[in-house]
């Protein structure tokens, strides 16, 4: 089959890979989508760990195509999204719930082979089975959406909140809409690109602000009378995350969902933390959330058909990764194998 493998930093090889027998409780998925992550990127240029060499992509869905056993639960031909964490549900913080801290996480796509490629052999427990008109294509959002909805368990916004969301790219479009499934009164977007800001108010967003504005923090404070109640951070620098805690009211609470370099650190005033007696958290990975995921796409509850900026054959998987074309205007990338 063909695969794209990750062998060193910067450099992917589309090659003939040789796929070993899949074993009981296995699937082989044919991949018909994988979406281009962040973290795919960061593994590519070096800076996030992965093993090596391994086939990267973990924003996927496909088709069945072979089974392990005679599990009756997964049959040949379904359609499937796939949730690429696994846990060992063996470790103290997995018996307590916690598994996104499991000590024994692995995923598919890090550091075992994942999507960008045109078969993958996925464990059944990682498996969720799709309606079989089901568009794959939006069904490879379901790991993303997953780990935002996470963020907006963590968030716990309640009906008439006033939210400012710092980020417009597909995590941050896709928190505006989970806002708005909350009950938001207000939502507000900051992103410097004039697209994504109009994306943003096209999927839910009552205000778009460009931050590189000078008026950009008194335009948040006179459109919500300086009581937000909620900002959620989705673009991982730390200058971001220190103007989700300017901005954030009284009584507010900041929920830093991007995801820094290892090296940046923040400058707090703790004064006014504590004046603001503002709750500051984060939000890891998707632990109980894929299924929530799954169903909110299968119900059109989120609009991910908009994201969808350019799709591209695996045999072309290097130009994604070596280009950085038009970044501004690319929301989502996806990595392609049929329609």
């Amino acid at each position: 089959m063909l695969a794209a493998v990750f062998t060193e930093k910067k450099n992917i090889d589309v090659c003939d890979f040789s796929l070993r027998t899949i074993q009981k409780n296995e699937l082989l998925i044919k991949v018909a989508s994988c979406g281009v992550c962040g973290t795919d990127r960061h593994i590519y240029d070096g800076v996030a760990p992965s093993s090596i060499p391994i086939i990267l992509g973990h924003e996927f869905s496909g088709i069945i195509v072979e089974k392990g056993d005679s599990n009756n639960e997964f049959m040949v031909g379904d359609k499937v999204a796939i949730d690429p964490n696994i846990y060992c549900w063996q470790c103290n913080y997995c018996k307590k719930g916690m598994v996104n801290f499991c000590k024994n996480l692995k995923a598919l796509g890090v550091n075992i082979n994942g999507g960008f490629a045109e078969y993958s052999i996925v464990p059944s427990s990682q498996v969720y089975r799709l309606p079989n008109d089901f568009n794959l294509n939006l069904a490879a959002f379901a790991e993303p959406l997953s780990c935002c909805v996470r963020g907006i368990e963590n968030a716990d916004i309640k009906p008439g909140n006033t939210v400012v969301i710092i980020g417009g790219g597909s995590i941050g479009l896709i928190m505006i809409q989970l806002v708005q499934n909350s009950g938001a009164s207000k939502i507000i977007l900051v992103e410097p690109c004039d697209y994504k800001r109009q994306l943003g108010l096209d999927l839910g967003a009552d205000f778009s602000i460009d931050p590189n504005d000078h008026l950009a923090f008194k335009a948040i404070e006179d459109l919500t009378n300086s009581q937000v109640d909620i900002v959620i951070e989705c673009v991982g620098k730390n200058t971001t995350v220190e103007d989700a805690i300017k901005i954030a009211g009284k009584g507010g609470k900041v929920v830093i969902f991007g995801l820094t370099p290892a090296d940046q650190n923040i400058v707090i005033n703790l004064q006014s933390v504590f004046h603001k007696e503002l709750k500051i958290i984060n939000s890891y990975l998707n632990p109980f959330t894929f299924k929530k995921a799954v169903d909110l796409l299968i119900n059109s509850r989120i609009n991910v058909k908009k994201l969808i900026s350019r799709q591209v054959y695996l045999k072309d998987i290097t130009d994604v990764f070596n280009n950085n074309l038009d970044v501004q205007h690319i929301v989502k990338t996806q990595i392609i194998n049929f329609n």
